[in-house]
């Protein structure tokens, strides 16, 4: 994973002249691009994991609609969430003066590790940090990043 440093310019701020790391994008990925991935790893053809890529967000909202919390394994769980402005008596609240937004909230599926008694988020681990800022361009390090996946999925050196 990508991050880069940014420095705290709020003057107002206890943390001011600090410097964080930041999580850094440097692509966004197409559904195209998913499902061809997926198809290398798996039986189905890419115009079947599409479709069936295509129509998950149509389903989960479906079921969020009805209430429901859907949990994707390995991924995490989706639900709604409301912003609400707080009445003063049961009476008077209405949802549209109270009613802010709709969120959707996300909680990323944890896995336990009996070795250290701890859960830790499936997505998040065996990340490496690596500083942005010292990695060239976008397509140098959309390459590389291409090259370790191929790499990790078993595919470095072609076909055996």
């Amino acid at each position: 994973m990508y991050y880069k440093l940014v420095k705290n310019n709020n003057s107002k701020s206890t943390s001011f002249g600090k410097w964080y790391a930041r999580a850094a994008v440097t692509k966004t990925i197409s559904l195209e691009k998913v499902s061809e991935v997926i198809q290398r790893n798996c039986s189905m053809k890419r115009s079947d994991v599409n479709a069936v890529l295509t129509e998950l967000p149509e389903v989960m909202k479906d079921f969020m609609d009805q209430g429901c919390r859907v949990m994707v394994d390995g991924l995490g769980a989706f639900k709604f969430g409301l912003r609400s402005a707080g009445a003063e008596d049961v009476m008077k609240f209405n949802v549209r003066e109270y009613v802010k937004g709709v969120r959707v909230l996300f909680q990323p599926e944890a896995v336990y590790d009996p070795s250290t008694g701890k859960y830790s988020k499936y997505l998040t681990r065996e990340v490496t940090l690596d500083n942005i800022t010292d990695k060239g361009s976008d397509e140098e390090r959309t390459a590389k990043a291409e090259a370790k996946a191929q790499d990790q999925n078993g595919e470095a050196g072609g076909e055996g």
